[in-house]
């Protein structure tokens, strides 16, 4: 197995257990202890896990929150009645932009009876699973591929929304802190806030697990956006602070744990 391929299924090994010893990977991967150390190394520099004595771990650190397959796992039933609320907004006809969550990709199953439709994303994920699909328009934007958001950023990306105009754009955050959306990383803000100018509504949705989390960058203030969905469960004074800053917040019933 080659170097990238090998890390590849170390992370995903990871992804599934969490953790595990270099021991355990050496028997996993059938390499040296050396070759399992250079990995581990070489993925801790990106970022992706953290080496621990005797091993590896992964963190759910507001960086390695950026990685997609690790985000597509979280919170399956939540974002499955997210996706059911925002696809009941969809209306055939309508062109819409969907960001590079999961959140947002969860609505792709729903959209078999709101053709035709234009999708526009810088998603891969969103991409490979709408390629091929009837009476829908996709629109992918270009830039710069990032492989732990698993999507397209940069002037690229940019300047390619900025010539479009859509009718609802979907978005998902890292974090909510205060009354306000953060993520890690300022590519992806920029990318976001272009998609946000070019679409006539926004919705922000998020599961309450976000709330309180803390993440390096401002993205928009949640009363930016024409609806703001959220699993319920919120603490009452989170919620009042967002009425209380003229948020159109509404408050989805929980999914079951998947």
């Amino acid at each position: 197995m080659r170097g990238e391929s090998r890390r590849e299924a170390l992370l995903q090994y990871l992804r599934v257990h969490e953790n595990a010893s270099v021991e355990e990977l050496v028997e996993k991967m059938h390499v040296s202890k050396m070759t399992v150390h250079r990995d581990l190394d070489r993925l801790a520099e990106q970022r992706l896990i953290r080496k621990v004595r005797g091993g590896a771990t992964l963190t759910t650190s507001i960086v390695f929150e950026g990685d997609y397959a690790y985000r597509e796992r979280q919170n399956r039933g939540d974002k499955a009645v997210l996706a059911r609320r925002i696809a009941e907004l969809v209306e055939p006809g309508m062109a819409i932009i969907l960001d590079d969550s999961s959140t947002a990709a969860s609505i792709m199953p729903l959209l078999d009876t709101k053709r035709p439709l234009t999708v526009i994303t810088n998603s891969l994920k969103a991409i490979m699973t709408l390629q091929r699909a009837d009476e829908i328009t996709l629109i992918s934007l270009g830039g710069k591929y990032d492989p732990v958001a698993n999507a397209f950023f940069g002037l690229i990306c940019e300047a390619a929304v900025a010539r479009l105009r859509a009718d609802l754009a979907i978005f998902s955050t890292s974090a909510v802190r205060g009354t306000s959306a953060f993520l890690h990383d300022p590519d992806i803000i920029r990318a976001k806030l272009a998609m946000k100018t070019a679409a006539e509504r926004s919705i922000i949705a998020f599961d309450k697990s976000k709330v309180g989390r803390s993440a390096l960058n401002l993205f928009a203030p949640l009363r930016d956006f024409d609806l703001v969905l959220v699993t319920e469960g919120l603490a009452p004074e989170f919620q009042s602070a967002l009425q209380r800053d003229g948020v159109p917040l509404e408050l989805v019933p929980a999914g079951a744990a998947q």
